[in-house]
């Protein structure tokens, strides 16, 4: 038998075992199985780029999520956590290595994921899996791997979305701030489209409170528009920094409006603490939006 037969053959076996322990409860067994498919995985991205290797690589990412999605069936919040995080690392891993359509496939598979601890309330699993995606989101900031960034930016604000209907708490407070995050690594790198698109899915995540009557969460969101405010006046992105602002203020005088009185003085606070030299036109600003809207649907469409 040749080496890439047993390699294969292995791969299959850790599979069945991964399923058969999810199926029986056993959680140390799925996290062993998680650990060695995560491993399979990463070895199959540093092999020769082969559409051979390839399938091979989605057909096990493919599995791992399915392996997830059993995890969560049974309520299996540690084994779950296991495979949010092998999920993410082979995701991080694709995108250190340039192997785009296997680090969209990987972060695809977590993403979905996620959305269905948030759904059955597993807490501390969705977390796990927002921070392995934000950590995704600000490795391929790092490597200018645009779609993906943006990518990552689409699937926290979908589950901060989640997690506010939800009310899984943890999910939403990470899903926020890492969503920040990855808007200042972006402008970091000149990428304007996910910097500007950050400040926007954070708008609309704060509007979304508002109109839930959720002060705190209005509140969290605008602390971390402010945070990314700054951090994008250092880095001096001019057009994502307008974004901020016009996110601050729409969100300043929502508050007022829906007597929010401490989420209206929180925007107000961060409006004064950054410089609004420079600030395009409503016009302008419209025709921004739509542009990086597109995006999201173009990038979506990829996954």
């Amino acid at each position: 038998m040749s080496s890439v037969d047993e390699r294969e053959l292995a791969e299959v076996r850790m599979i069945e075992e991964g399923f058969r322990k999810a199926y029986d409860g056993d959680a140390e067994g799925v996290v062993n199985a998680f650990s060695s498919l995560r491993d399979f995985a990463v070895q199959l991205i540093h092999l020769d780029t082969t559409a051979e290797y390839e399938l091979d690589a989605k057909a096990l990412i493919i599995a791992m999520g399915d392996i997830g999605r059993v995890t969560a069936e049974k309520g299996m919040e540690v084994s779950s956590i296991a495979s949010a995080r092998a999920l993410g690392e082979v995701a991080v891993e694709a995108a250190d290595q340039e192997r785009e359509p296997l680090a969209l496939k990987a972060i695809s598979v977590l993403g979905n994921l996620a959305l269905e601890f948030v759904r059955k309330g597993m807490d501390s699993a969705a977390k796990s899996a927002v921070e392995s995606l934000g950590n995704f989101g600000k490795a391929s900031s790092r490597k200018e791997m645009e779609v993906l960034a943006g990518l990552s930016e689409v699937y926290l604000m979908q589950l901060s979305m989640k997690a506010m209907e939800e009310n899984t708490s943890e999910t939403w407070d990470a899903a926020v701030n890492l969503l920040g995050e990855i808007g200042a690594s972006s402008a970091e790198q000149a990428i304007e489209n996910c910097a500007v698109g950050a400040a926007i899915l954070l708008e609309e995540l704060g509007t979304a409170a508002v109109k839930r009557q959720k002060e705190s969460r209005v509140k969290g969101v605008v602390q971390a528009l402010g945070k990314l405010g700054k951090a994008l006046s250092q880095r001096g992105s001019k057009s994502a920094l307008v974004q901020t602002v016009w996110a601050l203020e729409t969100l300043r005088v929502l508050a007022l409006e829906s007597e929010m009185e401490a989420a209206g003085a929180a925007g107000k606070l961060e409006l004064e603490s950054l410089s609004t030299a420079g600030i395009l036109d409503e016009e302008q600003n419209l025709e921004k939006i739509q542009e990086i809207k597109e995006f999201h649907q173009y990038i979506l469409r990829r996954s």
